[in-house]
């Protein structure tokens, strides 16, 4: 039996108003759509509830007071519950320590905590930033109850929720000739001098697309440092490769940056979160893994997409 508490509520409504347009305007439904769910229900249960009469409302008969009276029962448990979880979710507290790349914190986590801590203002937050070796170290050592990180290069042991796709994309100053495209070849560009993001793992994910492709990046300088490597692409320097955009596309000296997308066909690495091997979680690490959940898979495409 399929049978939705959507349903339940019209049919108790539609009790209570003894007519389906009135019912209709309580629900902020149309007639036709109470009409139609009236219908779903009754045929679902095999009974008829109402007695439909046109141009003088509806008349309940016996099933329908026997079922309506057990819907408006199970609905005020429903609501009851409902309360309870709102208060289960405030009463939360204790601490969550979080392990983010450092690359991504700025970017995604100013998101996640401002709602979790709206949504739960009893918890206390550690945050703790670094190499992506740094906080899966803090993971295995029990200094931190969840990571969020990027997948490549995460140990294939690590229990992992994926949260988004980040795609590779090409970062250059607006005036770069190579601006003009739309989209760019690694080919192309091979041979142009290239900032490479210098922090483990990630360099040598950047690296290995050229060299998947039999070719050798032409590296001008190093630097762990995003807001550096932007400062360098934007004085025209040359190009980098990341995997998420800022919102505002100026540097700190006004430089302009663009984005393009690469044409290569690459697989894209994701944005997970990551949990100790064999651990449970707590109620804390599940409510901020829902929030992280909900709040980049809204807010992705901002830091995704190229110009």
């Amino acid at each position: 039996m399929n049978v939705s508490f959507r349903q339940l509520h019209i049919a108790a409504s539609v009790a209570r108003c003894r007519s389906i347009t009135a019912a209709s305007r309580e629900l902020s439904l149309s007639p036709s759509g109470v009409a139609a769910a009236l219908d779903s229900l009754e045929s679902e249960l095999g009974v008829r509830l109402f007695d439909r009469r046109p141009a003088k409302g509806v008349s309940i008969t016996p099933a329908g007071r026997d079922v309506v009276a057990r819907a408006v029962t199970v609905l005020a448990e429903m609501d009851g519950f409902k309360e309870q979880a709102v208060k289960w979710a405030h009463s939360l507290s204790g601490e969550i320590r979080i392990a983010c790349f450092a690359p991504l914190s700025p970017l995604v986590f100013p998101l996640v905590l401002k709602e979790f801590i709206g949504r739960y203002p009893n918890v206390t937050v550690r945050l703790r930033e670094g190499t992506s070796t740094e906080i899966e170290t803090a993971l295995r050592d029990d200094k931190a109850d969840v990571i969020l990180t990027y997948d490549f290069g995460l140990r294939q042991d690590l229990p992992r929720e994926v949260l988004a796709s980040a795609p590779t994309h090409v970062v250059l100053a607006e005036d770069a000739p190579e601006a003009r495209h739309s989209e760019l070849y690694l080919s192309e560009l091979a041979d142009q001098p290239m900032i490479l993001f210098d922090q483990p793992v990630s360099r040598d994910y950047f690296v290995s697309l050229f060299r998947e492709r039999n070719l050798q990046p032409r590296v001008l300088v190093r630097t762990q440092y995003y807001q550096t490597l932007c400062e360098l692409v934007g004085a025209g320097l040359g190009y980098s490769l990341l995997n998420l955009r800022p919102p505002t596309s100026l540097s700190y000296h006004g430089y302009r940056l663009v984005r393009r997308s690469l044409a290569d066909d690459l697989v894209s690495p994701s944005i997970v979160l990551s949990y100790p091997v064999r651990a449970r979680h707590s109620r804390i690490a599940d409510a901020f893994g829902t929030i992280c959940k909900q709040q980049i898979q809204a807010s992705i495409l901002r830091y995704t997409l190229a110009e």
